[in-house]
């Protein structure tokens, strides 16, 4: 970039530098939080009244009060009680999705 000055005004010129790490618009680029996120046995993805678990592992819990599975054959998604979380976190490696 220069910039001058001619006749009392500023005159700035610009010109633009491919950039090797560009993402064009509409292309998905993998970040290392994608990666973390993938990585985790279980992501919290809602909280309210019962936390929303996703485990992205074949992991299929107990129903109990306390648990309640909320999602067909394939995908392992549950509400959870405060404190079966707490003790799904002691056992599997976690991460919150929101």
């Amino acid at each position: 970039m220069k910039v001058y000055n001619s006749n009392d005004i500023l005159v700035a010129e610009g010109y633009l530098v491919s950039n090797p790490n560009f993402v064009p618009k509409g292309e998905y680029k993998e970040t290392e939080l994608d990666r973390y996120k993938r990585s985790v046995d279980f992501r919290i993805t809602n909280c309210g009244n019962r936390y929303e678990i996703i485990f992205n592992k074949p992991v299929v819990l107990k129903e109990t009060r306390s648990i309640k599975r909320i999602s067909s054959k394939n995908s392992y998604a549950y509400l959870v009680t405060e404190k079966a979380l707490e003790s799904l976190k002691k056992q599997y490696t976690h991460a919150c999705d929101f």
